[in-house]
């Protein structure tokens, strides 16, 4: 069943609140503004961040999508063929947004897109996967958005 471009709406309000809450509690929480430097892996799904190069912090990661500003596309994680398997596999989930919103820009993999689309895409993908937020990594003309799924312990 489809949403109405209404509840579309309502439901985009929703997750974007939600989205803004918990940024600003990753922010309060681990201070993610304040590190000198990042680093994520496609591998190992991880996003570390690191002061004096030293790891400081490590969040499992579910790679969402990258923007293109010079040519304001929008490809999902798991149709861009330049990630590796697993990371595609990962965000495959994400694919399911289609059904529950009746939308088809959750199932094509590549599509005409500006900077607050590609955010409120993140947003629904964050509500989707239950993340705790996300993280743009600015890498030039591209910016790869990653969900935020839990702080990994592991490595500290």
């Amino acid at each position: 069943m489809s949403m109405t471009d209404d509840q579309f709406d309502d439901y985009l309000d929703y997750c974007y609140d939600k989205l803004e809450s918990k940024q600003g509690k990753l922010f309060q929480k681990y201070g993610i503004g304040s590190f000198e430097e990042y680093w994520y892996s496609q591998e190992g799904s991880i996003l570390q961040f690191k002061t004096d190069s030293e790891v400081k912090l490590e969040f499992n990661v579910v790679f969402i999508g990258s923007w293109s500003s010079n040519s304001d596309t929008w490809m999902w994680a798991w149709g861009n063929e330049s990630m590796i398997h697993q990371t595609r596999n990962q965000s495959i989930v994400l694919k399911e947004l289609q059904q529950v919103t009746g939308y088809d820009i959750f199932a094509n993999p590549y599509f005409k897109c500006d900077e607050a689309m590609a955010h409120e895409l993140t947003a629904f993908a964050v509500e989707h996967l239950n993340a705790e937020g996300m993280y743009i990594s600015p890498d030039g003309k591209s910016h790869l958005f990653m969900a935020i799924m839990s702080q990994n312990f592991s490595k500290l």
